[in-house]
């Protein structure tokens, strides 16, 4: 019998199966069978995982299902799914949104070659599973793996397209600026497991809490300094509007539910472990705040919409993070379903309007959208509303309203944070509108249209579910075991104005020419302060130099100067490197390729085509055995 956490096992497999027939798969594939099985790899998974959710509604889903065991002496290696309020509820949150962004990307995806649709849909899939692996993850392998995968992934599939330059230094900067971050957390598993002699979450984290103050703040801070890697916060967060050169199902998918998203899921993971230091506590709620009051204020001045949402979602982790910060991260995954819902609804519904604008995604491409895309453009505005936090009616209100309730009773501390939030929830409101208000305005007579059913059907549902989650934001955060934060009154009454006040600038923004005319000149502001300009200053020049000096390079020309430390690394490498790099064993394995490269030269030579010789090592072969033969019979 199948029990609920055997079929955790089940969850990713659908994925990764697609994964593997799309993308390893001999078997030729028409454009059908390629759509075919990407959907059904992206829609299974939610349908195991719902009545998993439902399973884990009746109180009985605090479990895990073991994969495999290994014990080494004192250390176990325990591989293993968790099936936990926290899982489910994200697990059902990627399952779903997954499902819908795939699901948009058949119609979105119709005009590319085959092996380029076959190579999208399976990262796309393998996408899905690596989230999917790290969210059910019981050990600090499977989510190690699944972290890593999603990394990898987003790779090539921000550099899908593949002639283009700009696409493959964008996939390259993802890649690198997460690779460093990703290197911080894995150091911090590596000295949970030396704590706990074991990788399952359920013993590594007890083990961090009990260790040292020293090595416990270590850990917390390393652990951190991965999520905010992974989430594109301060100062990690110059690869994300890069990362608009992929897809846009792609930034759908990265931007709403999988890896932006994943650095707060790993923080509320590891919350007990966080919430022993303080010091680190407090340092996430700053970087959080002021991550989202950056985001915001880079947004507002965007000329490309989907660059704008790029640093939406950069602003609305940040939100997440001051929630974890604070102490709240039930408040935070509440949070994180809001905002995949109202993200992957914004980022699929503007790719549909800017698609039949050749492609542009500027936001004047949004001109007239509510008369030629009348569907998509309402849903976008649904999504606006919902990110800008409209009282009562959006999810967004609910969970961000919750944000700001968890910063105002945090004391003097907290009602900084609460400005600095608040400032950046106006901003929100304000280039969340832009587009809106740019849609709205009418050129010459254009004839609505409506996209296929694998356009409309994923971005309806969504629209519905930004409205329809609202009244289940709080019923997440007693789920999850917390409580929704209330403020006073008239504390909730100013963020219930936030909005509105936003709503105005943007309409200034955007019908004042003086105002609209500031904005297109505010480059230093679109470019999010020319932070990699910076970091070139600071870090790359610096290492650079220091590079040339060691290898007694300045400008290409040979410096005398700098011949001792090129002398001294010389024979460095001499005594300690050159003595490994060519050991008994790589000669040896070297020499057997070496070997079966000239006997396979000897026997393609013998294959000459001629008939006679074939019938003549024939006769000799068979002479050969019956000599054998003869010979075995001798006493």
């Amino acid at each position: 019998m199948l029990t609920p956490f055997l079929a955790l096992l089940l969850v990713p497999a659908p994925a990764m199966g697609a994964f593997l027939l799309l993308g390893l798969g001999p078997a030729e594939l028409n454009r059908r069978a390629v759509q075919t099985v990407a959907l059904v790899g992206a829609v299974l998974p939610a349908v195991v995982m719902l009545p998993l959710g439902a399973y884990c509604l009746m109180g009985t889903c605090d479990g895990i299902q073991p994969i495999f065991d290994l014990t080494v002496g004192d250390a176990v290696v325990a591989l293993a799914l968790k099936l936990d309020p926290l899982s489910a509820i994200v697990g059902v949150t990627v399952t779903l949104i997954g499902a819908c962004v795939i699901g948009y990307s058949i119609d979105y995806m119709a005009k590319a070659e085959v092996p380029d649709l076959r190579r999208y849909f399976a990262l796309m899939n393998l996408f899905l599973a690596s989230m999917l692996c790290m969210v059910l993850a019981g050990d600090s392998i499977v989510l190690f793996l699944g972290w890593e995968l999603m990394g990898l992934c987003s790779f090539f599939l921000i550099a899908y397209h593949v002639t283009s330059s700009r696409a493959i230094a964008a996939g390259r900067k993802a890649f690198v600026i997460t690779r460093v971050a990703d290197a911080f957390l894995l150091a911090a598993l590596l000295l949970l497991f030396l704590e706990a002699g074991n990788v399952r979450l359920d013993a590594l984290i007890p083990a961090g809490i009990a260790a040292d103050e020293l090595r416990q703040g270590l850990i917390a801070a390393l652990i951190l300094a991965g999520a905010l890697g992974k989430s594109a916060q301060l100062p990690f967060h110059t690869w994300l509007p890069s990362a608009m050169a992929g897809p846009t199902p792609v930034s759908a998918l990265l931007h709403s539910a999988t890896m932006v998203a994943a650095g707060a899921f790993l923080l509320a993971r590891f919350a007990p472990l966080m919430q022993a230091v303080p010091l680190v506590m407090a340092l996430t709620a700053v970087l959080g705040a002021a991550t989202a009051l950056f985001g915001a204020a880079s947004a507002v001045f965007q000329k490309d919409v989907k660059r704008l949402l790029a640093y939406s979602s950069i602003s609305q982790i940040g939100f997440m993070l001051l929630a974890l910060g604070l102490g709240e991260p039930e408040v935070a995954i509440a949070h994180f379903v809001v905002h995949a819902i109202f993200k992957s609804l914004l980022f699929l519904s503007a790719g549909d309007i800017t698609q039949i604008a050749r492609g542009t995604t500027d936001i004047s491409a949004m001109r007239g959208a509510l008369w030629s895309r009348p569907l998509a453009f309402v849903a976008f505005a649904a999504g606006a509303a919902s990110l800008a936090g409209i009282p009562l009616v959006t999810a967004g209100w609910f969970s961000k309203e919750a944000i700001l309730a968890a910063a105002w009773l945090a004391g003097p501390f907290g009602v900084v944070l609460w400005l600095v939030a608040m400032t950046a929830a106006v901003l929100t409101a304000t280039y969340a509108f832009r587009p809106v208000f740019t849609g709205l305005t009418r050129i010459g007579r254009p004839r609505p249209s409506l996209g296929g059913i694998f356009t409309n059907l994923p971005i309806a549902l969504l629209a519905v579910a930004t409205f329809a989650v609202a009244p289940l934001v709080e019923p997440i955060m007693e789920f999850l075991g917390g409580a929704a934060p209330h403020p006073p009154h008239a504390v909730e009454l100013v963020g219930a104005a936030a909005p509105f006040l936003g709503i105005a600038l943007a309409a200034a923004l955007t019908f004042v020419p003086g105002l609209s005319l500031r904005v297109a000149r505010a480059r230093r502001m679109r470019s999010g302060i020319r932070i990699d300009g910076i970091y070139q200053v600071i870090i790359v020049q610096p290492f650079v130099k220091m590079v040339r000096w060691l290898t007694g390079q300045r400008g290409g020309i040979a410096d005398p100067v700098g011949s001792i430390p090129v002398l001294v690394a010389q024979r460095l490498t001499a005594a300690a490197i050159r003595p490994l790099a060519h050991d008994p064993l790589d000669r040896g394995w070297m020499g057997l390729g070496a070997g079966m490269v000239r006997a396979w030269g000897a026997g393609r030579r013998i294959q000459s085509g001629r008939v006679r010789d074939y019938a003549l090592a024939l006769a000799l072969g068979l002479a050969l055995l019956l000599l054998i033969a003869w010979g075995t019979t001798w006493r």
